[in-house]
């Protein structure tokens, strides 16, 4: 360190050569490491929150949700019959726009008599927009002339059917089922991959 003398002979000023100290407030400050991750893990966070909300503003996205959706409750209603030894039925209501999963709960006592699941598989509306274009080998329900279904039997057999899902653009979800099997299959449309 070198020094000046000030004018009027007070004394002595350090001079600095060195970098200079960092304090609050000075150049140096920044963020650190944990801050930025922490700060990106909030970011992420809100993200995965908000996104799933978008979707439903995206035609295409809806019709593909939809598919997924349906493709899940068959897969319910397929297990269950397994299962349970028990008939289970994948409804389509075309007048109300939904569709739900009944249970033939008592075969013995009451036949042909089924009712809703509960819980989580109650009814499920259709999203607006989204319309299902053809119901390929479901069975009308006698009792109303809106409704078809997919039966599926504990031995692992339904029907052959396809389910087709579409909107106005011409975004279209197909699902294939396999009688013999019950095994139900998603298909991808034309020209994508």
């Amino acid at each position: 360190m070198t020094h000046k003398s000030t004018p009027g002979g007070s004394g002595p000023i350090p001079e600095r050569t060195g970098p200079p100290e960092a304090g609050p407030g000075s150049a140096e400050d920044g963020f650190t490491l944990l801050e930025l991750i922490l700060v990106m893990g909030v970011i992420l966070v809100l993200a995965g929150v908000v996104a799933p909300r978008f979707s439903d503003y995206v035609p295409g996205l809806r019709v593909r949700k939809m598919g997924d959706q349906i493709f899940a409750w068959s897969q319910k209603a397929r297990s269950d019959a397994a299962t349970s030894g028990l008939r289970h039925r994948l409804v389509f209501d075309a007048q109300k726009g939904a569709f739900w999963i009944e249970c033939e709960a008592q075969p013995f006592q009451n036949p042909d008599l089924f009712t809703p699941l509960g819980g989580a598989w109650t009814e499920e509306r259709i999203p607006d927009g989204v319309t299902l274009e053809s119901l390929v080998g479901l069975t009308p329900d006698p009792a109303s002339g809106f409704r078809k279904y997919l039966e599926f039997l504990p031995d692992g057999t339904t029907d052959d059917a396809t389910i087709v899902i579409s909107n106005d653009r011409q975004d279209r979800v197909t699902l294939k089922v396999v009688g013999a099997t019950s095994r139900v299959s998603i298909e991808a449309p034309p020209g994508q991959p």
